[in-house]
């Protein structure tokens, strides 16, 4: 804290949580309307939800994709063996990401934990009044995308690249 300066410490931080939805070769991208750039699904985390449930929420509402199409691909798994003081406790899988970064303008900044998630439909029925545009890009069209950000795009590879990794037919 000695090297911060006082706009620094001012800084107001939210948690967020994003998905890396993969099917196949391909993962799930969406059209931000403000930047007009693909991102992967994300959503701030209420002060009543875990972060899993903050992101299944948001997922089942922008791509209609709900709980039971979808599965967690964990990168790091120990933490589930740990035990917990309170026997009703939870646990969730650890995400295989944290960026923290400015958004907008001024002292508002993103904590985003990212998971990866793998789909067993590509199959997309937004619930939202007004669903973002939706694509399904695979690791050429992605290298191909001028308007996104460089964590999205290698969020993006490195879920591609570990499902591939874990599952060779895919």
């Amino acid at each position: 804290m000695a090297n911060t300066t006082p706009a620094q410490r001012a800084a107001e931080y939210y948690p967020t949580v994003s998905a890396v939805i993969v099917h196949g070769k391909k993962v799930l991208l969406r059209r931000d309307e403000q930047h007009y750039t693909w991102l992967s699904p994300s959503t701030h985390i209420g002060v009543d939800e875990t972060p899993l449930d903050a992101l299944l929420r948001l997922v089942k509402l922008e791509t209609g994709l709900r709980e039971q199409n979808l599965t967690d691909l964990p990168t790091y798994q120990d933490n589930i063996a740990l035990e917990r003081d309170e026997t009703e406790g939870t646990t969730q899988t650890m995400p295989f990401d944290v960026d923290i970064h400015r958004e907008g303008r001024g002292n508002h900044f993103h904590v985003d934990s990212s998971y990866i998630f793998i789909s067993n439909t590509d199959e997309l029925t937004p619930e939202a009044d007004k669903p973002p545009e939706l694509r399904w890009f695979d690791a050429e069209e992605l290298g191909d995308l001028v308007l996104t950000t460089k964590i999205t795009m290698s969020r993006a590879l490195y879920a591609l690249n570990h499902h591939t990794k874990n599952d060779p037919s895919a």
